[in-house]
């Protein structure tokens, strides 16, 4: 809104100064300068009015795309989050999967370290008796 402001003010300001111009330099007759300052006059009134016409349009414009953007985002974050918690709820049988093979290889493991550790022994003891 500052722009348009902005806009009507100097509007208002460089037609003032050109009619004070005018008036300081005209080389026409005080009824002829009437006439022409009326002219002037309905035609800034004219612009004016134009300009408060657009300017109001604008500011429709702008809240109704507000508006609107306001509800794409609120339906975009609903979207997302309906997303989130169907792949959520596909993910979890395959969650609860994962780790039970998880748990089994660890155990694997476990053992597997175990009967590494047991044949070490067995095979110390075994170099031990040779040696």
């Amino acid at each position: 809104m500052s722009r348009i402001k902005s806009l009507t003010l100097g509007i208002l300001v460089g037609g003032t100064a050109a009619a004070v111009g005018a008036l300081l330099s005209t080389p026409y007759s005080g009824i002829e300068v009437r006439r022409k300052l009326k002219e002037q006059k309905q035609q800034f009134q004219d612009v004016s009015v134009d300009l408060n016409q657009k300017a109001s349009t604008v500011k429709k414009e702008f809240q109704s795309a507000l508006k609107e953007g306001n509800t794409i985002v609120k339906n975009v974050a609903k979207d997302v989050s309906i997303s989130l918690n169907e792949w959520k709820q596909t993910i979890a049988p395959n969650q609860q999967s994962l780790q039970h093979h998880l748990e089994e290889i660890e155990k694997s493991l476990s053992s597997l370290e175990k009967h590494v550790q047991t044949t070490q022994s067995y095979n110390e003891e075994i170099h031990k008796k040779e040696g």
